[in-house]
């Protein structure tokens, strides 16, 4: 058993408010979600999301989210929305599911979930859309460090190279596929289209891209190797993915 989703949830908090995020009241309580959003300077400003935790026994994702609010540099240039514990009823307990057993991150069309339907009802509520979208994971049977690319944006551009370079130099990347039934467009890429591999089984990152045009990246941390290098390697992407970016 791991630490009960409100005391990581408080831990989060601390970091969150001294960069200036503040925690959205829009979910409904029973979600047990908190989404922490940050303002940007200018109104056009693209809108950056990281999610992790959507599976409870995946804890790297959350820790990893953990340390980034902690250290990063958050620029006015964006404007910034953290999701850092999906599942929280799975976390403490290790589960993939939550507490009724169902995967939520294949729960975005179906949306049976209270987890699933707040988050997807806070998003349609907004006024602005998804530009920009990180999803932290783990792979428990992966060797090597992989993510899924999906872009909707039409803008012809990747960050994958600079992701995948700087998580080069503290984890190893995939390079046996196919992984998930998916080729390796190169080593630790998967490039996949908007389209769910189950066509009912709709996970987060499906639903972003075909909510709105976007960019979406989902991390998987190599689970074969230790804890601290899965979390380093999450860190390592993103600080690839979002140093690029500016």
């Amino acid at each position: 058993m791991r630490e009960p989703a409100p005391v990581y949830l408080q831990r989060f908090a601390r970091f969150a408010d001294l960069q200036g995020f503040t925690r959205e009241t829009a979910l409904p309580a029973e979600a047990g979600i908190e989404l922490w959003t940050r303002p940007p300077a200018e109104e056009d400003a693209p809108v950056i999301f990281l999610s992790g935790g959507i599976h409870g026994d995946e804890p790297c994702g959350p820790e990893a989210l953990l340390r980034f609010v902690a250290e990063w540099k958050f620029s006015g240039a964006a404007e910034w929305i953290l999701a850092p514990l999906l599942n929280p009823t799975g976390f403490e307990p290790g589960t993939r599911g939550n507490d009724a057993g169902i995967d939520l991150n294949r729960d975005f069309l179906r949306r049976a979930c209270g987890e699933t339907k707040a988050l997807v009802d806070w998003w349609q509520r907004r006024p602005r859309p998804c530009h920009l979208h990180f999803s932290l994971h783990e792979d428990w049977e992966a060797d090597g460090f992989y993510l899924y690319e999906i872009d909707t944006s039409g803008r012809g551009e990747t960050l994958s190279p600079l992701i995948l370079d700087s998580v080069s130099a503290v984890a190893p990347l995939q390079r046996n596929g196919p992984v998930d039934g998916h080729a390796l467009a190169a080593p630790g890429m998967i490039v996949h289209d908007a389209v769910a591999d189950e066509p009912e089984g709709w996970p987060e990152a499906i639903w972003l891209a075909r909510t709105w045009p976007l960019q979406s990246y989902t991390f998987e941390a190599p689970g074969q190797l230790p804890e601290e290098t899965r979390v380093e390697s999450l860190l390592a992407a993103l600080r690839g993915a979002l140093g690029g970016l500016r």
